[in-house]
């Protein structure tokens, strides 16, 4: 079982229409934060992917003793300690749900006279690291790995690491990156063959810092990669961008093609040749895509994309081309079940060892459709037609497996419920919010709420910041099964509008229209997160013209009709002030920013613990002082101090609370 509160999201009919972008390609940003590590002098990097994968490789290298940095624009900084000058991890390293980060960064430590430890969540505990051990142990490391060669493990690195010839015995860019980033610090010539081309990721970046590498096909259509260790690396500023991932991409490509009417564009996509592979093969399914405005950047081939839907015909797809769209396998079973007639996938191994085994789990969830599929061996046979839908899916912690079904739900006959999309946000954190922008249907999976005389339940929750208010009202709404809002990312995606703008805060016309302008793409922008953004939401959130511009929201929110829980600053006292229930949840200004402190660390942001406890009281002296709806708890508001409380104790005490008034909802 994964180790997460499940998250069971709908979708259903819809039409797409719209002009977007993507996050940042997710392969491109791990190997932008480990080969920038490499380097000497300071790596800018912009459009980093800021989904959990990513952000375990950052926090990762930074207990390797790399000094990365977020900065303004969506910025981060990387200052290279050069080849040989990563130093031993006083911790484990724990890499969330990411086997990319995993594998790669094995590799990148096995040239070093220390021990790393390494281990995950439950999924990726549960995935095989045989495959990258087996070359790496060749170069001269050692394992200590719990049975099946699985995390946790210990890798034991030397300062005496073999260069080798290896052939990939399945084409795996991971594999081959993992030995790559070893024979980085190993001496000599290093040699890696694939049966078939791979993702070429690695190379390119390792030829855009200037580091020599040798790519020759072979008469037997296989490819020999060679890199010479330790090469001389320059001192220089350095600048990367990363393009939008294709394989998020393809969500939103599919969804517009078996959608009836849809049509959008994509901006910025990275359309390496390496990684095309459901491009063309959608192509030769009869749909409507076309590569524009083709260019180059960071040694990476970007095209915007546009997309029509239309009709779609079954196809072979050819073993070869696996490797080149490996992870989007099940995006293009779903387009294969509203395909006429017969799609054969061929050569799909690979799939057994990803997040999930992904061959079982697509075929499994396409049968719960009404579609008809088969595994046979390593080939997935689907036939196409018309998708009855109507099922649940279970994603095993598999963020496209979650997705793709998503997906498909919005073009069956019925509605599709996906039972856990709690891992999505490991790869496109605003996937849902991007597709319901563009006119999706996609939304939370809702059980009868809680009422009161037959009326919806309205929770108010209001408290200092870091006091763990959100977290309650979070537990409430998924306990109670009702609705969730944060009113405070409301005044976040105000100010981040106003610094990602380059406006000044303290404007409060600029403030104003900015308020006005808020959608749900804003809601969900992981930027909302950072401390800056924070600052300046406290400063717009004085302002009575962009409180009366929110204030309306809020309120139609809580009578949705569902049952509400939203969690603020003045929840209780302005704007639900008929609340069914309010709490003012506080703490010591020292518990509330040794919690945040831990939460930054946690997000790999590096911050003294005394700034943090500085701006925490300086943001409590302005919510407490402002004149305009200060930080005070409702008069008939019920005070909860969580000092030394943790989160379950907040809640049980809560749930006390709310069911000592309506015993009914303790059933």
């Amino acid at each position: 079982m994964a180790e997460h509160p499940p998250h069971p999201l709908k979708s259903a009919a819809a039409t797409l229409k719209g002009d977007v972008t993507v996050p940042g390609d997710k392969s491109i940003s791990h190997r932008a934060l480990m080969l920038s590590s490499q380097t000497l002098g300071t790596t800018s990097i912009s459009g980093l992917l800021e989904g959990e994968d990513v952000l375990s490789t950052a926090r990762a290298l930074q207990s390797l003793g790399v000094n990365i940095r977020h900065k303004i624009q969506g910025v981060w900084q990387v200052d290279g300690v050069g080849i040989g000058g990563l130093t031993a991890s006083n911790n484990v390293l724990d890499m969330g749900n990411s086997g990319t980060s995993t594998r790669l960064l094995m590799g990148l430590v096995t040239p070093y006279p220390f021990t790393t430890f390494f281990t995950g969540d439950d999924s990726l505990r549960k995935r095989p690291m045989k495959r990258v051990m087996t070359p790496l142990s060749q170069m001269g490391a050692q394992f200590t790995a719990r049975d099946g060669d699985k995390l946790p493990l210990a890798v034991i690195g030397t300062n005496n690491s073999l260069p080798i010839e290896y052939k990939l015995p399945i084409a795996s860019a991971q594999v081959k990156s993992a030995i790559l980033l070893s024979a980085l610090n190993t001496a000599g010539k290093t040699t890696v063959i694939e049966p078939q081309p791979t993702r070429d990721h690695t190379e390119n970046m390792l030829r855009y810092f200037g580091i020599n590498i040798d790519s020759k096909k072979q008469t037997d259509g296989s490819v020999a990669i060679s890199l010479m260790g330790q090469q001389p690396v320059t001192f220089a500023e350095r600048e990367i961008i990363i393009p939008a991932d294709p394989s998020s991409a393809a969500f939103l490509i599919v969804a517009a093609l078996i959608c009836q009417k849809s049509d959008i564009t994509i901006r910025n996509v990275c359309v390496n040749p390496h990684r095309i592979g459901l491009f063309v093969t959608l192509k030769e399914m009869g749909a409507k895509i076309a590569f524009k405005n083709e260019r180059e950047i960071t040694g990476e081939k970007v095209a915007d994309i546009s997309v029509s839907a239309g009709p779609l015909r079954g196809v072979s797809v050819p073993a070869e081309r696996a490797p080149s769209m490996i992870d989007e396998y099940p995006i293009l079973a779903v387009a294969a079940a509203f395909a006429a007639g017969e799609t054969v996938m061929h050569g799909l191994a690979e799939l057994r060892v990803k997040e999930s085994d992904r061959l079982s789990a697509i075929a499994h969830a396409l049968s719960a459709c009404g579609v008809k599929t088969r595994i046979d061996g390593d080939d997935l046979y689907v036939t196409g037609g018309q998708v009855a839908g109507g099922a649940t899916i279970a994603t095993h912690y598999d963020h496209r497996i979650a997705m793709a079904f998503l997906v498909l739900g919005m073009a069956s006959q019925q509605p599709v419920t996906v039972d856990d999309t709690t891992a999505i946000k490991t790869s496109f954190p605003n996937f849902v919010e991007l597709m319901n922008s563009l006119g999706g249907n996609i939304t939370p999976l809702h059980h009868q709420p809680p009422t009161t005389n037959h009326q919806p339940i309205v929770i108010a929750i209001d408290g200092p910041a870091a006091s763990g208010k959100g977290t309650l009202a979070r537990r409430l709404a998924e306990h109670f099964s009702m609705d969730y809002l944060d009113t405070g990312s409301l005044y976040r995606a105000v100010g981040m509008k106003l610094v990602y703008a380059g406006k000044d805060p303290h404007d409060p016309k600029a403030a104003l229209d900015a308020a006005n302008h808020i959608d749900a793409e804003d809601l969900a922008n992981p930027r909302l997160r950072q401390e800056r953004i924070g600052q300046a939401a406290s400063i717009v959130s004085a302002y009575p013209e962009v409180r009366a511009a929110l204030l309306e929201f809020q309120r139609n929110y809580a009578r949705s009709g569902r049952g509400a829980v939203l969690d603020g600053r003045d929840i209780g006292t302005v704007v639900c002030p008929d609340a069914d229930f309010k709490f003012f949840i506080t703490a010591t200004l020292y518990a509330r920013a040794k919690r945040r402190h831990k939460e930054l660390q946690g997000e790999g942001i590096e911050v003294i613990f005394e700034s943090v406890l500085e701006d925490l009281r300086e943001r409590d002296e302005r919510d407490e002082k402002r004149s305009v709806a200060p930080l005070i708890p409702a008069e008939d508001a019920v005070l909860m101090d969580t000092s030394t409380l943790d989160a379950s104790q907040v809640f049980e005490q809560a749930c006390r609370v709310i069911q000592a008034k309506y015993p009914a909802l303790a059933a």
